[in-house]
C-alpha cells in the first residue's frame, strides 16, 4: 500500500516546485518516496504534506525507478508533529539480520605458520612477521602497526625449506586483528609449492563475518521505518 503525497521546495535555480509523489514508506525518522520526476538533489531541503500533515526534511538518497520517475530517501529535519505522532509506530529495536548466503572469498584460507620477510618500497628495514593463514592467492599475516591499504610490498615465504620472493598488496590492516596481502605475479614454480602447503593443512580458516553472526548476534538498534 502507498499513499499519495505532495512535495515542495526550490530547485537548484531557486524556482519553486510541486510534485505528486507516492509514499513507500514512512517512519518518525523519515520517508521513502517514489514517483519523484522535479529535480530535487541529496543535500536539499523539502516538505512533504501526506494525510493533512505538512513535515520538512533532508533529502539524503536518491536513484532511478521505474518508468519516469525517480525513488529518493527523507531524512526528518524537525520534530514529528502531533497529527503525526498519533498515527506513527513508535520506534522499537530492529532484530533482524540478514543472512549471508555465500562467502565473498574467491579462495579458501587454511590456518598455516610459517615465517614471511616483508620489504616495503624505499629504504626501510624488512620485517620478519609470521603468516596466520595462506590461500593460493594471499595470506595474512601479524604486523607490529596497521599498514596502508593498497601499499606494494615484496615477501618471501619459507616454502619446502627454501625462501620463495613474491610481488604482493595490502588490502585491509586492522590493528590487533592482523593485515591482509594480496600476491601478485606469481611464477609457476611458487604456486606450485602454496598448492603443496595448503594440501599438507586440512583445517579451513571460517568466514570471520558468517562466524561472527552466528556466535555474536547483532545488538539491537532502533530501526527508522515503520
Amino acid at each position: 500500500m502507498t499513499l499519495p503525497a505532495s512535495l515542495c521546495g526550490m530547485d537548484a535555480k531557486g524556482r519553486a516546485f510541486l510534485d505528486r509523489v507516492r509514499v513507500l514508506n514512512m517512519s518518525r525518522n523519515g520517508a521513502l518516496l517514489e514517483d519523484v520526476s522535479c529535480g530535487v538533489k541529496v543535500g536539499d531541503v523539502v516538505a512533504l504534506r501526506c494525510n493533512e500533515t505538512t513535515r520538512r526534511f533532508h533529502v539524503i538518497w536518491e536513484q532511478s525507478g521505474s518508468g519516469d520517475g525517480r525513488q529518493i530517501g527523507l531524512a526528518a529535519a524537525g520534530p514529528v508533529p502531533a497529527t503525526v505522532d498519533c498515527w506513527l509506530p513508535a520506534s522499537g529495536p530492529d532484530e533482524y539480520v540478514r543472512p549471508r548466503v555465500t562467502s565473498r572469498r574467491q579462495q579458501a584460507r587454511y590456518e598455516c605458520e610459517i615465517a614471511v620477510e616483508i620489504r616495503i618500497r624505499g629504504d626501510q628495514p624488512p620485517m620478519w612477521v609470521t603468516a596466520s593463514d595462506v590461500s593460493d592467492g594471499g595470506c595474512r599475516v601479524q604486523v607490529p602497526h596497521a599498514m596502508e591499504p593498497l601499499t606494494e610490498v615484496s615477501l618471501a615465504l619459507w616454502l619446502e625449506e627454501e625462501r620463495v620472493w613474491m610481488h604482493g598488496t595490502i588490502t585491509h590492516s586492522v590493528y590487533g586483528c592482523g593485515t591482509g596481502i594480496r600476491f601478485r605475479q606469481l611464477q609457476q614454480s611458487t604456486q606450485h609449492k602454496l598448492e603443496n602447503l595448503l594440501a599438507s593443512s586440512d583445517k579451513e580458516v571460517p568466514d570471520r563475518r558468517e562466524s561472527a553472526a552466528e556466535q555474536n548476534p547483532l545488538c539491537a538498534a532502533y530501526s527508522v521505518t515503520s
